[in-house]
């Protein structure tokens, strides 16, 4: 059962004083401040990082207040206080958006018992921003798995998280901390900190189950877990998000990858295989119309790039590495390098398609600009350096295209030079 964090106050201040700039250690040129309180700490740190993967923020102060949101110092204070500093109040603005979305629609404490009395925290980062990654001394762009829970619970999770998948332990935070729990940073592959962090909630779970048997092996909870702790246990379908299991798949979720990781369609990778779907549909409309103009060579290079996308599908669908690839005979640095010196390769300079070039080169610059979107689409799934090697290809597939396109224009397929340029002599009606 998930346990939400609320936001309790937010405030902005355009610019800070430069006295209350000195005491924070204000680094020079930010002071723009933006403050929040929230329910909960751990909650409100992972979502401050979010926020600087938002907007050029910076987090200059995140505390968690002694005893909990439990005994606060007052209504509105709660368990934890973050700032952000930067340059523009704007940019304070986005910061604190993109960290309230977070602690609405992911970063959640869960209970382990049905009284919802025993909270802990089994999260995992995806990919870290400039605030996680300082905290956890690592490079931005990794996974994580932060994983908090009360004093003994936590020992005993991480115990079993780190040995239920090869993670390392970058922070370990001892019981007790301000708010009498404990836990720890748990990093990386995003796989395997998904099953440190479910193996971290089995862990915390079967003590809440049973505290007092001191027979019982804490290594076996690690062992048996499928799922974060949520209100259903059986059924066919999981919930990726929650754990929970359903007999019936609802028509708001789908399947990230399997039975077992059902997602809501608003996920970040869902948008973009529709990009990369789209993107197979306009390779296939330019590759038939190449081959009505009997462009032989562009139909084949065309169906490499196909291939190549279809390969970036199944590789992003199944958590895979994207193997060694070529288009047009090129390694992806020699694509880049081809893509800026077209005139000496096919006699073409840089070039804007144009109505008298016809409808291939139409097509491949729709197809191009296609990739592009594709790319971006990539950035919000994986942010930071994660699937490198996907974003990597869609970049160079871009470039591909657009030698493929000077290529046609210089008729290095078989077929008449093109005219480049607009057409001339048109005018108004």
């Amino acid at each position: 059962m998930p346990i939400k964090p609320r936001v309790l106050s937010v405030r902005a201040i355009p610019r800070a004083d430069e006295g209350l700039a000195r005491k924070l250690g204000l680094p020079d040129g930010l002071r723009a401040l933006g403050l929040l309180t929230c329910t909960s700490d751990d909650a409100l740190f992972v979502a401050l990082d979010e926020g600087t993967k938002a907007a050029p923020v910076e987090v200059v102060y995140a505390r968690s207040f002694y005893a909990g949101s439990s005994y606060p110092s007052g209504p509105l204070s709660g368990e934890a206080i973050g700032i952000y500093a930067a340059r523009d109040p704007d940019e304070i603005a986005a910061a604190l958006a993109a960290c309230r979305r977070c602690l609405d629609e992911e970063a959640w404490f869960y209970a382990a018992d049905e009284r919802g009395q025993l909270a802990f925290f089994p999260h995992v980062v995806r990919a870290t921003g400039r605030y996680l990654s300082k905290e956890a001394g690592i490079d931005a762009g990794r996974p994580m798995a932060y994983l908090i829970a009360p004093p003994l619970e936590s020992v005993v999770g991480l115990d079993a998280a780190l040995k239920a998948a090869p993670v390392t332990l970058a922070k370990w935070f001892g019981p007790p901390s301000e708010t009498n729990y404990g836990g720890g940073y748990l990093v990386g592959e995003l796989a395997d900190c998904e099953a440190a962090a479910s193996a971290f909630a089995a862990a915390v779970v079967d003590v809440a189950r049973s505290p007092l048997d001191a027979d019982r092996s804490a290594r076996a909870a690690g062992e048996t877990v499928d799922a974060r702790p949520s209100g259903a246990t059986t059924g066919k379908y999981r919930v990726l998000a929650t754990g929970e299991r359903l007999g019936d798949k609802p028509e708001h979720l789908t399947h990230l990858r399997d039975d077992q990781s059902l997602v809501e369609k608003s996920h970040p990778r869902l948008p973009l295989r529709g990009k990369l779907d789209m993107l197979q549909g306009l390779l296939l409309d330019a590759q038939i119309a190449a081959d009505v103009e009997g462009a032989r060579g562009l139909v084949g290079e065309l169906g490499e790039a196909l291939d190549l996308v279809r390969a970036i599908v199944g590789c992003e669908v199944m958590d895979r590495p994207l193997p060694s690839w070529k288009l047009l005979a090129m390694e992806p640095a020699e694509l880049r390098r081809a893509s800026h010196h077209t005139l000496e390769l096919y006699g073409v300079p840089f070039m804007y398609p144009a109505v008298n070039q016809g409808p291939v080169v139409a097509k491949l610059y729709l197809a191009r600009a296609y990739s592009r979107e594709a790319e971006l689409k990539l950035y919000e799934a994986f942010p930071g350096d994660e699937r490198g090697d996907l974003k990597l290809a869609c970049n160079r597939l871009s470039s591909a295209l657009y030698l493929m396109t000077t290529k046609y224009v210089g008729g290095h397929y078989g077929g008449e030079r093109r005219r480049l340029g607009p057409v001339k002599g048109w005018k108004p009606a």
